[in-house]
């Protein structure tokens, strides 16, 4: 007897067997993958079960609300925004025509959508290698690219670039380094790692880098929904103890807080110079009258000639502001503090002093 399509009961019965017994059933097969594969830790073949049940049963309604939450677990909800960027969009591939105007082979490292591996054809590329390092991340991109007509000119590899091999994944040195940034400070994703590896394995010597650079700015802040960050008095009944367990750092919009003093430029990562090294900052603010309780970072990136994609703009979809807490205080106009960052490579954090 096969399991029931909506439950599959629990049993002594090897996986593989109970597999193989509904096979050609598209909502038994993914409850398998549901109820015993993920149940195994087994996530990467349970994702490859409900694969093959939908292409068994295209469009199969049920199949599609089984697999949907197995198939989309741990895919950041950025990509659904970064995409929605057409200024972003609009400045890569004009900095991407800037240095293709003879052609080349781009490495895209970080390719996620695959949509800058795209563009990049179209900007002149011969060819685009596209790394990215998450199974199904890789997989929809891959689709994406040969429904638009790009698969002869685009390879996509799901493996981290530092896996990449020359004469194996690359025939030779690229002649244009392509990333994508995905975090708010920059060094997220072990980006300057990579990055370091890309460039001293797998580009030219003096390869473009697009983005090239990246400046770190950061300011005094009031955030504008302090009650929903942090305990206060409620109900009669002090709860401040509980702020040191608040979250220390966040993504935060453009609108969700006000400047108390003038942005600092920190850091300017140098993506296409050398290997990034830990690094401390500190700069003299002078403040304006009003409460402050944070600080905000945000990046400043130089894509090529006069191409600047600042994620404080106005029209940014694909980055917000970063917020670090800070202990509250109420400032007089005019006064300094000193404004501290430091990082290590991998993280960044932030701090005042008086």
């Amino acid at each position: 007897m096969t399991p029931d399509a909506r439950q599959v009961p629990a049993s002594t019965v090897p996986i593989d067997t109970l597999l193989a017994s509904v096979h050609g059933n598209p909502v038994a097969m993914i409850n398998c993958a549901r109820t015993l594969l993920i149940a195994s830790g087994d996530v990467t073949r349970a994702r490859a079960v409900c694969h093959e049940a939908l292409a068994i049963a295209p469009g199969h309604p049920e199949a599609l609300a089984l697999a949907r939450p197995i198939l989309s677990d741990g895919i950041g909800a950025w990509y659904f925004t970064m995409v929605l960027d057409a200024r972003r969009h609009a400045l890569y591939a004009k900095a991407l025509g800037q240095v293709l105007r003879s052609g080349g082979v781009v490495l895209d490292i970080g390719a996620g959508t695959g949509l800058f591996a795209m563009l990049a054809v179209r900007a002149g590329a011969t060819r685009v290698i596209a790394c990215e390092r998450d199974p199904q991340v890789a997989r929809a991109a891959e689709q994406a690219i040969a429904r638009n007509g790009f698969a002869d000119r685009i390879t996509v590899l799901p493996i981290d670039s530092r896996e990449l091999r020359l004469g194996r994944d690359l025939p030779e040195p690229a002649d244009v380094l392509l990333w994508d940034n995905l975090a708010n400070n920059f060094l997220g994703a072990g980006c300057a790692a990579t990055l370091a590896d890309a460039k001293a394995r797998l580009v030219r010597p003096g390869a473009p880098v697009l983005p090239e650079r990246a400046e770190l700015f950061a300011a005094p802040v009031t955030d504008l929904e302090a009650a929903e960050h942090r305990m206060g008095v409620v109900e009669g009944i002090d709860m401040s103890a509980f702020n040191i367990l608040r979250c220390s750092d966040f993504t935060i919009a453009r609108g969700k807080f006000e400047l108390r003093g003038a942005p600092v430029t920190l850091f300017d990562f140098d993506a296409a110079g050398g290997r990034i090294h830990p690094g401390r900052a500190s700069a003299e603010v002078s403040l304006k009258r009003g409460r402050v309780d944070g600080i905000a970072q945000w990046l400043r990136f130089h894509l090529g000639e006069g191409l600047v994609y600042d994620t404080l703009d106005e029209d940014v979809r694909a980055f917000g502001a970063q917020f670090h807490v800070t202990e509250c205080f109420e400032a007089d106009e005019g006064m300094s503090v000193h404004l501290h960052g430091a990082h290590d490579t991998l993280d960044t954090w932030f701090w005042l002093e008086r």
